[in-house]
């Protein structure tokens, strides 16, 4: 299989105008990355962006060099479609089909719901496309898809059935509107083909051979680390974060030598017909691919451990020092516990409540459910937000996440663990340390010091800031 110099992810946007100057959401946007850190570009038209990628292939073949180009909408239509409205069960018939009756100028003015009522002329009932602005809409293209019967056409297609959350490809119009993507899409990567013809192939229609190859991607298969991102930056625009994170999980799957899985074999449908999604079916492995490429230090397991050039105070200086704070007592007294420093207990002091009230961290690190670790070392991504101490953390810890917790804070739930900040090393809102950990280490029962009602200070003893 090709092995790629770059990766280039797409995000398509069907706008029938420009997008804003400013870099917007629901625009073009283009991530590509040859292994350093994705570039990510801004595009306001169609034209503009297919001008960018031209470039981008041109300069490729010149130097030689490979590119897959991943295109965030569907590339085929369910099985059934591409013979029903060209006479040929193969998904290329349907694109030449398209560039042929499709308009797209250099302003994003388009023809794309004239072309799906023509469609749905040609079948019979009504539909499979709907969805339009009520100026547009018509007996042969309706606003809503429930207006839709007897088509004859299957609403998904079988990668829609893997990955529910993928919109049907007969959408046009409002949020998750894929089919006006792919009506003004593949006939602009029906033209690459043309231009380019053996140096470029659409997979899965065609080998993974030619320098160039085109790919659908599905952006969603990173919900959760696009989300943590977005998370950690509010000014962060949802459509650059995800092509630049998945540009860079492809490349590294390529890295470490899984992409080729990716690029598995799908079913016939798909290969003839339907298409389908790049990396389907490697989630875990496109989301464990972004996790930081970080090593933990080398465990010290001492919660006693002092910084460096930090020393404890000798036993005979901190003996000196307590002698020097005595004060003699000639009657009992009672007194604010603020003015007792160096006075002597009359009486013993029992506990008025258990200490600690509720199980607790130890040392200040980072809390996680011990059953989500294991040995060698471990990588786990942050939630947001702290614990402190008298500032409980209020939600729930996932297993396989972790929390930022410092010495006192009441345990998380879902947390029993936790590691040493100075065993941890953070990054990218990850943390890395070597396993195992002992399970509840560095943590403290309720009661563990003592328990209410116990004598905790006796009689006599000398009240110091400790």
């Amino acid at each position: 299989m090709t092995r790629f110099d770059t990766i280039m992810v797409v995000d398509w946007s069907a706008r029938s105008q420009l997008s804003p100057q400013k870099p917007s959401p629901d625009a073009i946007w283009i991530a590509t990355t040859s292994g350093e850190k994705p570039n990510t570009h801004y595009f306001r038209g169609r034209s503009e962006a297919m001008a960018f990628i031209s470039d981008t292939i041109d300069t490729h073949l010149r130097l030689g060099q490979t590119l897959l180009a991943g295109f965030d909408f569907p590339f085929g239509y369910p099985s059934g479609f591409a013979a029903a409205l060209t006479g040929k069960a193969k998904a290329m018939a349907v694109w030449d089909w398209l560039s042929e009756n499709i308009i797209d100028d250099a302003d994003n003015g388009n023809n794309r719901f004239g072309v799906a009522a023509e469609i749905n002329r040609a079948f019979a009932g009504i539909g499979p496309f709907w969805g339009c602005p009520e100026a547009v809409a018509s007996d042969d293209l309706p606003t809503h898809g429930t207006a839709r019967q007897g088509h004859g056409q299957t609403e998904k297609r079988e990668i829609e059935t893997v990955l529910p959350t993928a919109q049907p490809v007969w959408k046009l119009f409002t949020t998750g509107s894929v089919g006006s993507q792919s009506l003004l899409g593949i006939p602009r990567l029906n033209e690459l083909r043309k231009r380019y013809r053996q140096d470029i192939s659409v997979w899965p229609f065609e080998p993974v051979t030619a320098p160039i190859v085109l790919a659908e991607v599905y952006p969603s298969l990173l919900a959760k680390p696009v989300d943590q991102e977005l998370a950690r930056d509010a000014d962060a625009i949802k459509d650059e974060v995800q092509v630049r994170l998945l540009a860079k999980a492809l490349y590294q799957l390529q890295a470490n030598g899984t992409l080729e899985d990716a690029f598995a074999e799908p079913s016939k449908r798909g290969r003839t017909e339907e298409g389908w999604i790049l990396g389907a079916d490697q989630r875990d492995a496109l989301r464990h691919a972004l996790a930081p490429n970080i090593t933990p230090p080398r465990l010290k397991d001492d919660c006693f451990a002092l910084p460096a050039g930090v020393d404890w105070v000798p036993m005979p200086e901190a003996l000196d020092r307590l002698r020097s704070s005595l004060q003699p007592v000639v009657r009992p007294e009672r007194i604010p516990v603020g003015q007792a420093l160096g006075r002597r207990l009359a009486e013993n002091a029992t506990a008025q409540r258990s200490n600690p009230p509720a199980a607790n961290s130890a040392v200040d690190g980072y809390g996680f459910a011990y059953a989500a670790t294991g040995s060698g070392d471990q990588v786990l991504p942050l939630v947001k937000g702290h614990a402190h101490a008298g500032s409980p953390f209020s939600g729930r810890v996932a297993e396989g996440d972790a929390i930022r917790i410092l010495t006192g804070a009441l345990l998380p739930d879902g947390v029993d663990t936790i590691v040493l900040q100075e065993d941890v090393t953070e990054q990218d809102g990850h943390i890395a340390f070597e396993g195992p950990i002992k399970p509840g280490a560095n943590s403290r029962k309720a009661g563990e010091d003592v328990r209410n009602g116990n004598v905790i200070l006796d009689a006599g003893r000398v009240i110091t800031p400790q």
